[in-house]
C-alpha cells in the first residue's frame, strides 16, 4: 500500500488571535496579517505535490486555503468534521475575562484541558473524535496522494496527538502558530512524523508573528 502524505496547516492571524479572545464556531475572517502569512505559505508550497484541498467551513480557514492554493488552482473543499473547538459561553471573550468569570474552569483548562468542558461548550474528546473521522475519511479517499487540510489550533493539537499515539493531555505542550505546517505521511505500519509547527516561510521573510499560539 502507497503512503499518503498529509500537509496539516493552522489558519493565518485574526484580529481575536491578537486579542487573545477565544473564537471557536464564530465566523472571524483573517486580517491583512493572516493573509500575508497565507501568501507567503502559497509560495512555501509551490514546488509541492499536492492532490487535493480540504477546511473547516469557518471564514478564516476557507480564505487561508483559498489564497494558499489559488497559485495551483486546487478547490478547497469545506468538511464540517474540522471546525473550530466550541468554546461555548466562552466564544467571543477575551481570555481574561473568562478568567475572571470562571476561575476554577479556567485554571483546569490551563493545566487540564483533556478533563473540561468549557461552560455549554464540547470537551477534547469530542472534538477529537469528529475530527479524527474526517482525517480518516480524507486519507481513504486519497490513498497514495498527498492531501491538504486547513483547520484551527484546538483542532490541529488534538489531530497531532492522534497521529502521535499521545493522549490528549499532552495538548498544552503541542505548540500551533497561525499559518504554520505539520506534515505526516500515512503508511502501513503507522503515520510518521515529518514536521511540526513549521514557519520557516513566515520567519524568513521576517514576517511579524504571534509569540504564543493562541
Amino acid at each position: 500500500m502507497s503512503s499518503t502524505t498529509i500537509l496539516l496547516i493552522r489558519h493565518g492571524e485574526t484580529a481575536w488571535n491578537r486579542g487573545h479572545i477565544f473564537r471557536g464556531l464564530s465566523d472571524i475572517p483573517l486580517n491583512e496579517q493572516g493573509r500575508t502569512q497565507a501568501r507567503l505559505l502559497a509560495q512555501a508550497l509551490l514546488s509541492r505535490q499536492i492532490d487535493a484541498a480540504y477546511s473547516s467551513p469557518l471564514s478564516r480557514a476557507m480564505e487561508t486555503a483559498s489564497i494558499a492554493f489559488a497559485l495551483r488552482g486546487l478547490t478547497v473543499a469545506a468538511h464540517d468534521g474540522l471546525r473550530d473547538f466550541d468554546y461555548g459561553r466562552w466564544t467571543g471573550l477575551e481570555e481574561c475575562e473568562v478568567a475572571r468569570q470562571w476561575p476554577d474552569e479556567d485554571a483546569q483548562w490551563r493545566v487540564a484541558p483533556h478533563e473540561m468542558r468549557p461552560p455549554e461548550g464540547e470537551t477534547l474528546r469530542e472534538a477529537f473524535h469528529r475530527a479524527w473521522e474526517a482525517l480518516a475519511a480524507l486519507t481513504a479517499r486519497h490513498q497514495g496522494q498527498t492531501v491538504a487540510i486547513v483547520a484551527h489550533r484546538v483542532i490541529n493539537k488534538v489531530l497531532v496527538s492522534g497521529l502521535l499515539t499521545l493522549g490528549l493531555e499532552r495538548c498544552p505542550f503541542i505548540r500551533q502558530d497561525n499559518c504554520c505546517l505539520n506534515e505526516f505521511e500515512r503508511a502501513e505500519r503507522g503515520d510518521i512524523v515529518i514536521s511540526l509547527n513549521d514557519t520557516s516561510h513566515l520567519r524568513q521573510s521576517r514576517t511579524e508573528c504571534l509569540t504564543s499560539d493562541f
